[in-house]
């Protein structure tokens, strides 16, 4: 992580190709955290991991965490342990991953908490969600609609100003009422400066631990699963910022 507003090292893609900006690998471009894949650490995790590196792109001292193990001086975030990590980038990540998750687990349904293997509801995730100068709410997005292209378009200008956006993911009620929630997390970040591709979106997704480039006319009217969506076919929901 370098600096605010960035997604921590992201390994450099092929040359541009036309339409997207971008031709990526099947897997996209690995996330590196202190030289380790930036995955989510379990099946329930991915909101967690999507929260972590959220706030970690606007606070240089997580950053400076995760990547190498020391805190500067100042304030201690929120998503650092009170005890030490023992091992390396990997494990603070995952250390950090657990602590977002009991956070986003208390006081989810009224005075109750939340499943801890259901991962992480949308309301907790936009009341957690940690990033300088903005608040998130929770907006549902429907693929098939003029307001959905208007979500996601409003995904693409958060993102041109700096703020990553979490967008939850999943399938539709042809596969099921088990599909027809949210299951997944990703999240859509800033593109490097001067890079910016009009139209499309870069989204880290933490299952995979990386980085794709997708355009997001790609994302209405879907029926196929999407790398970029964790292997799911919608965006369901987008967490949007909105000033503090």
């Amino acid at each position: 992580m370098r600096t605010p507003a960035r997604l921590p090292h992201v390994t450099t893609g092929p040359a541009a190709a036309a339409g997207t900006g971008v031709t990526e690998p099947a897997d996209g471009l690995p996330v590196l955290l202190g030289g380790a894949r930036a995955r989510q650490v379990d099946a329930t995790t991915c909101g967690s991991a999507v929260l972590v590196m959220l706030a970690a792109t606007g606070d240089p001292a997580l950053a400076q965490w995760l990547e190498t193990g020391r805190l500067p001086a100042g304030p201690r975030p929120p998503e650092v342990p009170e005890e030490d990590v023992a091992g390396g980038a990997e494990d603070r990540f995952a250390a950090a991953q657990q602590r977002v998750k009991a956070a986003t687990g208390r006081r989810a349904l009224g005075p109750l908490p939340w499943p801890t293997g259901l991962g992480t509801p949308p309301w907790t995730a936009a009341r957690e969600a940690r990033f300088p100068g903005v608040r998130y709410r929770v907006r549902p997005v429907d693929d098939t609609t003029e307001d959905g292209a208007t979500v996601l378009g409003l995904v693409e200008a958060a993102n041109r100003r700096g703020h990553p956006v979490p967008l939850y993911t999943g399938g539709d009620v042809r596969g099921g009422l088990a599909h027809a929630v949210p299951r997944h997390v990703v999240l859509a970040v800033p593109p490097p400066p001067g890079a910016a591709v009009p139209g499309t979106l870069r989204v880290y997704e933490p299952s995979r631990g990386s980085v794709f480039t997708v355009r997001s006319a790609d994302l209405l009217g879907r029926t196929q699963a999407l790398p970029a969506l964790g292997g799911w076919t919608h965006v369901v929901a987008a967490l949007l910022p909105v000033p503090a």
